[in-house]
């Protein structure tokens, strides 16, 4: 009789327990829901800046484009290939910072939509963007249509891409140049970029450390005046920035699957090293 006595008593505190764990896993699953929640509108709201500032940029190069344009004949100090030349300068970044803010758009609009914390005002946001975009991208080409009937010598600067190229001099090209890799330690020791990790690094799991010399064969090669934003297929927590670069200069955002480092600032990004190294855990 007392065994049964006891069995509502125990139903009870058992019941409390359940009840007790049940409220702490779902005070625990509720932090981390509102954790991924707060990194996805900051990563959201940190390539909606990065598009705004480009766009700011490209109206900054738009008015040197027209006061460079406005007075041909009156810049005696300059001739017209050195005035073609700044035009082309101007172009090439206002197009390269226009295709950059497309696909910026077009990530934002893609997290944004397979998120489960999906935010609609993105999507709005997101179409008024594409519409600014495309607004800006019409005024480039009339711009560019005026320029065409300018001097003859700069329409000629303007006509083909091979014959820009031709204007920019070799030294401005390997001012504009840097390298990048991605791996893991292990796949950038073998490569020669970091030292060899010994045992004792291992087991304390020691920060990888470059090599003191390397081979930039391996890296790909960008132009820093054309690339603001490179994909990375691994979560933020598992990316590392080895080479070192101007915190403020850039950010780095994303979700549980991938990320993006949007570079603000591509002058003092690349000020300290030409060389970015990103390893993955």
């Amino acid at each position: 009789m007392d065994r049964m006595a006891l069995k509502p008593w125990r139903r009870v505190v058992v019941l409390i327990l359940v009840a007790a764990m049940g409220a702490g896993l779902s005070s625990c699953t509720q932090e981390e829901q509102k954790k991924e929640e707060q990194q996805h509108l900051e990563s959201m709201m940190a390539i909606l800046v990065q598009v705004q500032k480009n766009l700011g940029r490209i109206r900054q190069k738009e008015a040197v484009v027209v006061r460079l344009s406005s007075d041909v004949e009156g810049r005696k100090q300059q001739t017209s290939e050195q005035i073609g030349r700044e035009i082309y300068s101007n172009i090439r970044f206002i197009d390269s910072t226009l295709s950059a803010s497309k696909n910026l758009v077009s990530r934002l609009e893609k997290e944004n939509r397979d998120s489960k914390y999906r935010v609609e005002a993105l999507d709005r946001m997101t179409v008024d963007l594409k519409g600014d975009i495309e607004s800006k991208g019409r005024e480039v080409n009339a711009m560019k249509g005026e320029i065409s009937k300018l001097n003859s010598q700069i329409s000629k600067l303007m006509s083909t891409v091979d014959v820009m190229d031709e204007v920019i001099s070799d030294q401005e090209d390997q001012m504009s140049t840097a390298y990048y890799i991605t791996g893991t330690a292990d796949q950038l020791a073998a490569k020669g970029i970091l030292a060899p990790q010994g045992t004792f690094s291992r087991l304390f799991r020691s920060a990888p450390v470059l090599a003191n010399d390397f081979d930039t064969k391996t890296f790909k090669q960008i132009d820093i005046s054309e690339t603001r934003d490179l994909f990375l297929d691994k979560p933020v927590r598992n990316v590392h920035i080895l080479t070192p670069h101007t915190r403020a200069s850039y950010d780095l955002v994303g979700g549980k699957t991938s990320a993006l480092l949007l570079i603000k600032d591509e002058g003092e990004f690349w000020r300290k090293s030409r060389c970015l190294i990103i390893v993955f855990d």
